[in-house]
């Protein structure tokens, strides 16, 4: 992975429980399951893949979503529930059209028109999703000493405001959502496409991050 030095925005509205030390435990474990991402996917496409985290923002998902993309553009998301010592769910979060030119990449064949995903690459978008949940819940496990286990993927098309009020809903338990923007490097074709990663835990598990680290 690239290395770069994230930065931390933090809403206004939930500014107050976030210091200075637990906005470093969020920096430091976007970073590290960015790393755990980008072996994962290079194995996967066979191609050299470097991963940038330019910016994690934590806020209300309400307040993330018009970042993520204009309300009627099109994106697909693949949501995955998070179970044992820590509770709630990831989000990987791309526009259509990157997600198509991912599934390509992921099959390893030439780039397809444009039009309804077929079941390869819902399958293949479904893997990424579940490579980059994994990856991050393999960074916070290992960073926590906690199991956390993943559901099976749920694979999700739609305007940007229909998909992530349904995910909203999915997710009403989240004390807050950590989003982390992420930029995919495929060095060999020389293509850098950008998405969204988000982890949304319940607000015991929000809290429980920061007391495992003894963060204040």
């Amino acid at each position: 992975m690239q290395s770069t030095d994230s930065q931390v925005i933090v809403s206004t509205s939930i500014r107050h429980t976030l210091s200075p030390e637990r906005m470093d435990a969020l920096k430091e474990v976007a970073n590290i399951g960015a790393g755990h991402a980008a072996t994962a996917l290079s194995m996967m496409t066979g191609a050299r893949i470097m991963i940038d985290v330019p910016t994690v923002n934590v806020a209300p998902l309400e307040e993330l979503i018009p970042g993520i993309a204009d309300a009627n553009s099109q994106i697909v998301s693949v949501m995955m529930d998070m179970h044992g010592s820590l509770r709630g769910h990831t989000l990987l979060a791309l526009p259509l059209i990157t997600g198509r030119r991912l599934a390509d990449l992921m099959l390893r064949r030439e780039r397809r028109p444009g039009g309804v995903l077929d079941m390869l690459e819902e399958s293949a978008l479904k893997e990424a999703g579940n490579i980059l949940g994994g990856a991050y819940m393999t960074a916070l496990s290992e960073f926590l000493s906690m199991t956390l286990l993943p559901s099976p993927p749920r694979l999700t098309v739609g305007t940007t405001s229909e998909v992530m009020e349904e995910h909203r809903k999915q997710a009403s338990n989240a004390a807050a959502a950590c989003c982390v923007e992420t930029e995919f490097s495929f060095e060999e074709i020389g293509e850098r496409f950008c998405g969204f990663f988000l982890l949304l835990p319940d607000a015991e598990s929000f809290d429980a991050i920061f007391r495992a680290v003894n963060v204040a």
